[in-house]
């Protein structure tokens, strides 16, 4: 019997050898339907490409040539596919050990395929896929090793998918996603880098950042429905800048009544374009005490008060308040004992 079980065992061995091998160490760009189907008679046994997995053609409808491929070692990049229409042929693909970039894929609705994706070494670009509308078949994907950007996709409605996102190496960008109505999907997420968060149209608070960690700036602006910044509740420092401009109804700063401290600077409105319109105080800010870098706020034309402010005692960079057409007085800056710059007071401030 010994002879018949190890000859079995061998075959097995042999067997898994063969049909789970690497391949393709220089990668592969794919432009046709074609090539797709015929990738596994062309790669037999073809499961762990190592290199890099271009996609890029007209024509390409599914990926379903695909389905024996459990790991790409370089950048896999979905870019430009008009005609894509399903994903679901990546279903066995667990990790990315470059960046995954999923690009101009114009007919793609959901990203079905990817739900057994655990890990992308670099960054996670998913950019202009104008029918997308759920990401949620990303629900096992638990770290990206550098950025994370979900820019213009207009039809997004949320981030769910993203909720198993323990760390980001990177910025997190969320940009120019339309139908987004709030950022519920980044519940447990550490970001190394900066958060930018900017023209989504439909987004009204920020709610899902309640757990996220921000290791660098935190960019607010142009969110044209934004009420409240409902989200950062538990922020008590921000190491880098935090700018808050162009929320065209936004009307007080609540949301970050536990922040202390910014290493950076403050920016409540903008050089190059309007500051918060509707902003008629900046109630939130009670709690700050430092702002390592500069303070300016600019263009705030329905600003009646900085009393929220009275807390600040130090400044390390310049102060400068400007174009708050509507703002009376300085009233606010009682504890304020240390200013490292210039203290600039000019512009259209109403007194």
């Amino acid at each position: 019997m010994k002879g018949p079980l190890l000859f079995t065992f061998v075959f097995i061995i042999v067997q898994s050898l063969v049909f789970s091998q690497g391949c393709l160490p220089e990668g592969i760009t794919i432009t046709t339907q074609a090539q797709i189907d015929n990738f596994q008679s062309n790669y037999p046994g073809c499961t762990e490409i190592e290199g890099y997995v271009y996609i890029t053609g007209s024509n390409i409808t599914n990926l379903n040539g695909l389905s024996v491929v459990t790991t790409m070692g370089g950048y896999l990049s979905m870019m430009d596919n008009n005609s894509l229409i399903s994903i679901a042929g990546l279903s066995n693909l667990t990790s990315v050990g470059g960046i995954l970039k999923i690009w101009d894929c114009t007919s793609l609705s959901n990203l079905t395929g990817l739900n057994n994706l655990t890990s992308v070494g670099g960054s996670l670009t998913i950019w202009g896929n104008t029918v997308l509308t759920s990401i949620s078949a990303l629900g096992n994907l638990n770290s990206i090793g550098d950025y994370l950007s979900i820019q213009l996709n207009v039809a997004l409605h949320n981030l769910n998918g993203l909720e198993n996102v323990t760390s980001v190496g990177g910025n997190l960008s969320i940009y120019g996603n339309h139908t987004l109505t709030d950022l519920s999907g980044l519940n447990m997420m550490g970001v190394t880098g900066n958060l930018n968060v900017s023209s989504n149209n439909a987004l009204v608070n920020l709610s899902g950042l309640e757990n996220v960690s921000i290791g660098g700036n935190v960019h607010i602006e142009n969110n044209n429905a934004l009420t409240s910044l409902a989200g950062l509740n538990n922020v008590t420092s921000i190491n880098g800048y935090l700018c808050i401009s162009n929320n065209n109804i936004l009307t007080n700063l609540v949301g970050l009544n536990n922040l202390t401290s910014i290493g950076g600077g403050l920016w409540i409105g903008h050089t190059y374009y309007p500051g918060n319109p509707a902003l008629t105080s900046l109630i939130g800010l009670n709690n700050l005490t430092t702002s390592g870098g500069e303070i300016f706020i600019h263009g705030n034309n329905a600003l009646t008060s900085l009393t929220a402010l009275s807390n600040l005692t130090s400044v390390g960079g310049y102060f400068k308040i400007t174009d708050n057409s509507a703002l009376p007085s300085l009233m606010g800056f009682d504890n304020l004992t240390s200013i490292g710059g210039d203290l600039y007071i000019g512009g259209a401030n109403s007194w």
